[in-house]
């Protein structure tokens, strides 16, 4: 279902979260498959399962952009800053700012690394809230 409000929802702010967050999982992931191939003595088994993860990543970038033309959302300027990430980005014609600091990328990227290499996040999905509010990555 197309949301038409103007107002944006969760969704369209998990959505501008995931657009930022999954290119830098993708250059993690290559920056570890090139730490790999020379440090460990075997590495294909490391790189097969990297190669694996991104290409999981890939197809939700894929699905992201997908759902921003549906939706109507645009990422028009983001900047990576020492401090963090600040993007700015149009909702169905309304503008909105985006801003996250650095330690909180490292974590929810370390997070959605996990997520795409097979291993259990469910530990970092917070439990005491009601259901309806209740994020996963």
């Amino acid at each position: 279902m197309i949301n038409l409000s103007k107002q944006q929802t969760s969704e369209d702010m998990s959505l501008v979260r995931l657009y930022l967050l999954l290119p830098l999982v993708l250059s993690a992931f290559e920056r570890d498959k090139e730490l790999a191939s020379y440090t460990f003595r075997t590495p294909e088994p490391y790189m097969r399962m990297i190669d694996a993860a991104q290409r999981k990543v890939e197809a939700d970038l894929k699905e992201v952009r997908k759902k921003f033309r549906e939706l109507g959302i645009k990422v028009y300027e983001e900047h990576l800053t020492f401090t963090g990430l600040d993007a700015k980005y149009l909702v169905r014609g309304y503008h909105h700012n985006f801003s996250m600091l650095s330690s909180l990328i490292a974590a929810e990227s370390q997070v959605l690394m996990e997520k795409y290499l097979g291993l259990d996040i469910t530990q970092y999905i917070k439990t005491d809230l009601p259901e309806g509010m209740r994020q996963e990555i």
